[in-house]
């Protein structure tokens, strides 16, 4: 038995949640509903503006992490930090969930921004989500940072799509992948807001494609990374791909639920928030860590999905992308009832 069920590599952020106006927005000339890169001096102004903000280490892929040991799962994390306050806050909340934490801090520089990854979450009246942030050291991670033995004793590598933003990550993130496949562990891989056509991105991600396993993002995300259309609506066009791939997707869906595509057939996911949306941040993390914790416990994909879409709707309840709850107590009849 492996002694982790998913190992994640990722960005190290710290998310500062608030709620703004679109005047607000309009003001910073901040980009509505996308993700807005600044520099770290910037992102201090704008958060002195901000009111009753709320301060959550994040990340998609730390936040996977943070619901997959919720709900009673074995995790561990790699990635990079500073020795600053964000970096320590990271740290610590990976202590307190019992996640192994593979971060090395290095030395906060202030003078050119060398810092941890923060990333302020600005929602909006109709619960749309703004992002401004900057990535930090997260992108100087080494291929001596990847935890080769952390990996090979996992179930499942997750890999987080942000990584592929700077080439030195890239170097490292190639490197976990190797080890994943020498060791014959699973490869899953977050699409994240990528800008698929960009060269950068296109020198690794064929890579990431033909090598992972099972593949998990938004609807957007699927089509960019495919090149499907999105007038084109028969689900058959993905499935055709994934045959190809022998892979396994979940294309979540907001609040028409999901979609997971196999071998066996197309697996549609109803959502079950029944309740008012308090921050929709960090839904599709929540959805990727119950995805995972699913798969690498042996449910079924159906079940797996459902797993994942109970932990979404849990997440969306509070603020920001971590369980302030134990998943493993209050889903705890329906993970006795799924497993094997």
């Amino acid at each position: 038995m492996k002694k982790f069920d998913v190992t994640a590599v990722g960005v190290a952020f710290v998310d500062v949640v608030a709620n703004v106006s679109d005047e607000f927005l309009h003001r910073f000339d901040l980009d509505k509903g996308r993700g807005n890169v600044l520099p770290v001096a910037v992102l201090r102004d704008i958060r002195r503006e901000l009111t009753d903000s709320r301060v959550i280490p994040g990340g998609t892929a730390a936040n996977a992490m943070a619901n997959v040991a919720s709900l009673g799962g074995k995790a561990a994390f790699i990635g990079k930090a500073c020795t600053d306050t964000m970096g320590e806050k990271f740290k610590e909340a990976f202590d307190k969930a019992g996640i192994k934490s593979c971060v090395p801090l290095i030395p906060y520089d202030r003078e050119i921004d060398r810092a941890t990854a923060r990333c302020l979450v600005m929602v909006t009246p109709d619960h749309d989500r703004t992002f401004a942030f900057n990535m930090g050291v997260c992108e100087e991670l080494d291929e001596e940072d990847i935890d080769a033995d952390t990996i090979r004793d996992s179930e499942i590598l997750f890999v987080e799509g942000q990584m592929l933003v700077s080439r030195r990550a890239r170097r490292a993130v190639c490197r976990a992948l190797d080890v994943a496949a020498e060791a014959g562990v699973k490869i899953a891989f977050n699409m994240h807001d990528l800008n698929f056509r960009a060269v950068a991105v296109q020198e690794v991600i064929e890579q990431i494609r033909s090598q992972a396993d099972i593949l998990i993002g938004n609807e957007r995300e699927i089509r960019g990374c495919f090149d499907i259309d999105r007038e084109t609506t028969d689900m058959n066009v993905f499935m055709d791909i994934l045959k190809a791939r022998h892979q396994i997707l979940a294309m979540t869906r907001g609040s028409r639920g999901a979609v997971i595509f196999s071998e066996d057939g197309i697996a549609t996911v109803p959502s079950e928030n029944r309740l008012t949306v308090v921050d929709s941040t960090g839904a599709g993390d929540a959805f990727a860590g119950g995805f995972l914790f699913g798969l690498s416990h042996g449910f079924s994909l159906p079940a797996a999905g459902k797993t994942a879409a109970l932990t979404a709707a849990e997440i969306i309840r509070i603020w920001g992308g971590r369980p302030e709850e134990s998943l493993k107590d209050k889903l705890k009849d329906y993970l006795d009832s799924v497993r094997p």
